[in-house]
């Protein structure tokens, strides 16, 4: 019996934690989400999004900065994003990422804006599948190296 309920413990944490959020619905449950995550960073925040002008958010990752965390966006629209390293892109950025410590992702169709979260029907989805991360590791690494 012993190791079974081992067994069970091991197999429960080799899966993936998901999770999907539907706005406007679920705007409080997935900014809540993405609060955390900023809050609990302990090394990189890597960001690739269009806009990026939600105050709430960027209070929160220049106070992840200030702690010592490495917070880098690509970017095409947005004018508070200064005090961060930052490469801003002529060409057309649609997508919409962010990568916290290297394990989790977080992508969909939201920007990070105060109306995609309260008046948009978007769609965010939040994993820690290390092949999934992985991929979008190597996505941002080449659009950070990449002349855009």
């Amino acid at each position: 019996m012993k190791y079974l309920f081992l067994s069970l413990i091991l197999t429960l944490s080799l899966y993936a934690k998901e999770y999907i959020y539907f706005l406007p619905n679920d705007s409080k449950k997935a900014l809540d989400h993405i609060e955390k995550l900023i809050d609990k960073s302990k090394s990189s925040i890597d960001i690739a999004m269009y806009n990026l002008d939600y105050k709430k958010l960027i209070k929160l990752l220049k106070k992840a900065k200030r702690n010592g965390v490495d917070v880098n966006i690509v970017y095409e629209k947005g004018d508070k994003l200064k005090e961060f390293d930052t490469k801003k892109t002529d060409s057309k950025l649609h997508t919409k990422i962010a990568i916290f410590d290297k394990k989790v992702v977080v992508f969909g169709s939201a920007n990070w804006t105060k109306k995609s979260f309260k008046e948009n029907y978007e769609v965010i989805y939040i994993s820690d599948e290390k092949d999934l991360v992985e991929k979008f590791n190597r996505f941002f690494q080449r659009l950070i190296h990449q002349p855009l």
